[in-house]
């Protein structure tokens, strides 16, 4: 994000800039990787740690904007002296929560906004948030093949939005969930026009909600009732998706019916 000056505002020679860089796109449960460029003004500073805290824009229940902290890691090495003009280079990794939301799907953005923000604390116990980067986290494979499959039926991702709200009844970790919202361009007769897709994601695979989409309702139990199905990771490639999808389209249908 190019160098930030961060203290000695009143005297340009004092100042220490800062510029954090992340490596690359990462996935879900994968690791979010950088590196903390500093570089010193006139004079030496005592540095205790820089840290960075990887962050998602969701709504709240209120339908306001808001911000949840998915974690946080500090760059090493901590606690150093910045010497006068020299430059400091700190790396950070962090593996990233099974559930951290994606940004793209097959490189194309979803409208869902994550980031990492940098914070450098000094020795005095001083702390200045120094930066906000954005962070790219691709669909792993397991969503790429199975939302494939689902254009095969005819609904095709249009967008992704994070809502507050728990999935009832499962063993969810964080505090909210993502919904991919597919729009049928050739839905079948008596089969909802618009779908919401939720994959709750582990170190194995996922379980997969699919229901009538309800865009203005945030809570997940005021929303129309949801049909699911799990997929495996180590399945990509070999399993077939359309059988599974196909009979929760019906499940859906038959829920309209009654």
């Amino acid at each position: 994000m190019g160098l930030k000056r961060l203290f000695g505002i009143g005297d340009p020679d004092e100042v220490i800039e800062v510029d954090t860089q992340i490596l690359g796109p990462t996935y879900p449960g994968g690791e979010v990787r950088g590196e903390v460029l500093l570089r010193g003004g006139s004079r030496d500073t005592d540095i205790h740690y820089v840290s960075l805290r990887v962050r998602v824009r969701l709504t709240g229940y209120d339908g306001k904007e808001e911000e949840y902290a998915l974690d946080s890691c500090s760059a090493e090495p901590g606690y150093f002296t910045l010497r006068a003009g020299a430059e400091q280079r700190l790396t950070f990794s962090e593996p990233l929560p099974w559930e951290t939301p994606v940004s793209e799907l097959g490189g194309r953005a979803l409208g869902v906004v994550l980031s990492v923000k940098s914070e450098l604390t000094l020795a005095d116990g001083t702390a200045t948030d120094v930066d906000v980067d954005l962070l790219h986290v691709s669909a792993p494979p397991l969503h790429e093949s199975v939302l494939d499959a689902f254009a095969e039926e005819g609904y095709l991702c249009d967008s992704a939005y994070v809502v507050n709200s728990y999935v009832p009844d499962t063993e969810q970790q964080l505090g909210f969930h993502q919904a991919f919202v597919l729009t049928g361009h050739a839905p079948g007769q008596g089969r909802p026009q618009q779908l919401e897709v939720v994959f709750q994601n582990n170190a194995v695979g996922a379980m997969i909600h699919v229901r009538r989409a309800a865009l203005d309702v945030r809570d997940w139990r005021r929303k129309p009732p949801a049909r699911r199905f799990p997929a495996a990771h180590h399945e990509v490639g070999d399993a077939d998706w359309r059988p599974r999808i196909r009979r929760v389209l019906d499940a859906l249908v038959l829920l309209d019916e009654h």
